[in-house]
Order: C-alpha cells, then sequence, then structure tokens
C-alpha cells in the first residue's frame, strides 16, 4: 500500500512538489483534485483551523459544530496549555490507494496519530509545564478516519464533519485536567494581610468563650475547587492537641474560618477559654499522609475580674456601653473589625481605612433588628462631643445576620474618600424607637 505522510506544519513548496509526484501516476479527472482536498483537510485537522475546516466543508453556515466543537472560550488556562501541547503531536498519513470516487462522491483513508494522554492523565503533576512536558514525550496512538466528499460549486468539500469518528479526534480537548496541590502551592495562596485571629491584640485574645482564625485566600485559590483537595486544621493547647476541625474542599471559598467552641473543648456553655498558648496547624489531606500547609499561634488569657461572660464584655466600659439589658442579654462578643488590617489597636484605625465596623456577634435566636447613627467629631473635648451629636453623618438599619462561624449584627460605616482623622461615634437603638440600647466610638489616626 502506497502511503504520503504530512506533518502540520508543511511547506508551500513541499505540498506543491507532492502534488508534482501525483500528477505523474495519476489522471486528472477528478482523483488529483480529491487527494489535494484530503491533504488540505488533514493539515486543517492537525492545524486545528476551525474556519479552514468549515470553509471546506458542506457545513451551512449557521452550523455551529466545528466552531463549539473547536472553540477555547470555556477553557482554563490549563485546559488551553494542554490542547496547545495536544495539537503539536498530531500527524497523518493520507492512504491514496484508498480513494474511492462515484458520481461526485469520494472518499479516502486517514490516519492520524495523537499522544495517548489518556496514559499521561494517569500520573500526578502540579504544574501544567510538567503535565505538557509528558505530553511531548507520550506514546502516540492511531485514529482511522474514513473523509467523505462531495462536490460543491466544481470542488471536492468534506461532507462527514458532523460524525462522531471525525469528533473522536479532539476528543482530548474535554479530557478533565487535575493538577495535584501541594503544601507550598496551598500556603502561596494565603493572603497574610487579611488573615489573623478574632480580637487578638499584641498576640494575645482575652475572655472570649472561643477561638478563631481566619484564612484569607487569594481568589486564584477558587480555580482549584474542582481539584478535590481537602484541608482541615488541628488545634493544640500547650502543645496537645485538643480539637481537630472536619475537612473542607480547597477552593470553596477564599475565606476559611477556623473556629473552636468552648463546647467543643469540654468546657461549660458562655464560659471563657482557659489560659494557656493555643496553636493553630492548618493541614492539607494526601495520598501518602498528611501535610502539615501552616501554623499559627496565640495567647488566650482571662481578666482577672471576669470568670464567666455574665459580667462585662472585652471593652465594655473603655470604648463601648450598652444601654439596654434586653439587648445585651443576645450578645456573645463584640469589637471593632479590623477592616483590610487597619485597625491599629481595639478602637483605633489608621487613615488607609476605607471603612469602619461595629459588630456584635449575638445568639442563634436573635431577631433584635436595631436603627443606628454614625457622627463625627474632630475633637475629644466635651463641647466638641456634644456639638458632634446634634448632626450624625450616616443612619443605616441592620438585623441578625447569619454567617458560617455565626450570627452578627454589623454597624458599618463607609467613608467617602480618605478619612478625617478624629472621633467617629454611634448610637444604637431598637428599630423603630428612640430606645437607645449601645454606643461607643473609634478614632482614626
Amino acid at each position: 500500500m502506497k502511503k504520503y505522510t504530512f506533518k502540520k506544519a508543511v511547506s508551500v513548496f513541499m505540498t506543491g512538489a507532492i502534488m508534482l509526484g501525483f500528477a505523474g501516476c495519476l489522471d486528472f479527472g477528478g482523483k488529483k483534485a480529491a487527494l489535494e482536498a484530503a491533504e488540505t483537510f488533514a493539515s486543517n485537522v492537525a492545524s486545528v483551523d476551525a474556519d479552514a475546516l468549515i470553509e471546506n466543508s458542506s457545513l451551512d453556515e449557521d452550523d455551529s459544530t466545528i466552531s463549539d466543537l473547536l472553540s477555547d472560550a470555556n477553557l482554563s488556562d490549563d485546559q488551553k496549555a494542554f490542547c496547545e501541547a495536544m495539537q503539536k503531536t498530531i500527524e497523518y498519513e493520507v492512504d491514496q490507494e484508498s480513494l474511492t470516487i462515484k458520481k461526485g462522491e469520494a472518499s479516502i483513508d486517514i490516519t492520524f496519530t495523537i499522544a495517548d494522554y489518556a496514559a499521561v492523565l494517569k500520573e500526578k503533576y502540579t504544574k501544567i509545564d510538567e503535565l505538557t512536558a509528558a505530553i511531548k514525550k507520550a506514546d502516540t496512538k492511531e485514529i482511522k478516519f474514513t473523509a467523505e466528499f462531495v462536490k460543491q460549486d466544481k470542488e471536492w468539500v468534506v461532507d462527514n464533519l458532523t460524525s462522531k469518528k471525525f469528533a473522536k479526534i479532539f476528543e482530548y480537548r474535554s479530557a478533565e485536567i487535575k493538577l495535584g496541590l501541594t503544601p507550598d502551592m496551598i500556603k502561596g495562596f494565603i493572603d497574610r494581610n487579611m488573615c489573623g485571629f478574632w480580637l487578638e491584640k499584641d498576640g494575645k485574645i482575652t475572655d472570649l468563650n472561643y477561638i478563631e482564625y481566619n484564612y484569607y485566600f487569594k481568589s486564584e485559590a477558587l480555580e482549584y475547587k474542582d481539584r478535590g483537595t481537602k484541608i482541615y486544621f488541628v488545634l493544640s493547647k500547650d502543645d496537645k492537641a485538643v480539637f481537630t476541625s472536619p475537612e473542607s474542599i480547597f477552593g470553596e471559598t477564599t475565606n476559611y474560618k477556623c473556629k473552636v467552641t468552648e463546647e467543643q473543648l469540654g468546657l461549660k456553655k458562655n464560659s471563657y477559654l482557659e489560659k494557656g498558648n493555643y496553636k493553630l496547624d492548618l493541614y492539607m489531606k494526601a495520598d501518602d499522609g498528611d501535610k502539615l500547609v501552616d501554623s499559627v499561634s496565640v495567647t488566650v488569657d482571662q481578666s482577672p475580674a471576669k470568670k464567666n461572660t455574665n459580667g462585662k464584655l472585652p471593652g465594655e466600659g473603655d470604648f463601648y456601653n450598652f444601654r439596654n439589658d434586653e439587648f445585651k442579654s443576645n450578645v456573645i462578643a463584640c469589637g471593632w473589625l479590623n477592616v483590610d488590617n487597619t485597625r491599629t489597636d481595639a478602637k483605633t484605625y489608621n487613615t488607609n481605612a476605607k471603612k469602619v465596623v461595629f459588630t456584635f456577634q449575638v445568639v442563634d435566636t436573635c431577631t433584635y433588628a436595631v436603627d443606628y447613627k454614625y457622627y463625627y467629631a474632630e475633637k475629644e473635648d466635651a463641647a466638641s462631643l456634644e456639638a458632634a451629636l446634634k448632626t450624625p453623618i450616616y443612619s443605616g438599619s441592620a438585623a441578625p445576620k447569619q454567617f458560617t462561624n455565626g450570627k452578627y449584627i454589623d454597624l458599618e460605616y463607609s467613608f467617602n474618600g480618605q478619612p478625617k482623622t478624629g472621633t467617629y461615634l454611634f448610637v444604637v437603638t431598637k428599630a423603630g424607637t428612640n430606645t437607645i440600647v449601645a454606643l461607643g466610638y473609634c478614632r482614626v489616626k
């Protein structure tokens, strides 16, 4: 059997030389043109040239079969790189002796060789470059396709591009690319500017009935959700493991909350955490053993006068106060949030702050809605504060909102540009009434 073998990149000169060779042994009635059409078709397949394939086919203009099959629109960057590597491995052979022509129709066998990607994907890779390098060295497999042509305006055009056998050539484009994650990769996604222990100050948290650390990952982490990599954390007290969390899928969210309550540590409800050094270790599940990703530590303390949460909450009487026992009975903890890492202490933000947020963590049964107002005073003398409280700079409403780690009422105020230095006060009232339930302040400096 006489065959002609072509690669994707065949020069115009070489193509012409080959066709002259055909002319010497074939008649010019139809075979030469059919073979030229077959070679053009095979070259367009190897080049993954959707436009050329459609142009030299019998497809209607509104038929999107080929454009959809070869579109990159829904491919991730990793999938695009994989497809490009696969494309470079495509070669073909046109079987001259298999050509048949009858009454304006022709068919010819073309054998495409392509990397055996299925075998490659059975191995594990953590980088797309590793996978594409393996594709280049992979064994190949053959896909035989009988191209069918019809005469259209005296030109041979392919007539079976919508067949399942043709689509089989490009089945690699729907292959699932699952690159593995490493502990270092996960650690690299951590945004340290956003992470931290709840209400931590100078490496210590005081008078809380739970411990919570928030990991914030860069948005790129979301692209790894489909990898199915699981993470979990272990909390230790004074070098002894005291709690292991359930497993979560890495990439499901950019905010991974590590929270352990007093009850999960075997303590009575509403009692403060015991003093000690607490360490939180973040782990990645792996077939060859769980891998440590990151570790953070904090010291837990109790104020001498505070034995349980029935007394004052941290900061109460300093930078905020309650004015209603019913409202306070719903509150577990409260304080100024460290928005964008701009809080410099428990009640002070720097001038990079875009907003300030005072939050009340409330019990799960709380339905207490509030109205609130913010006021601004450049100075903190009595006259300045009294004058400031006559003119609010912002009015808002808030109700308990459920988050993954609890229920919160947030008093949020966004600055219009860079904030003025000075004191920002808030007054909270029961929704729809003038009954004051809480008030407080923060500083910007």
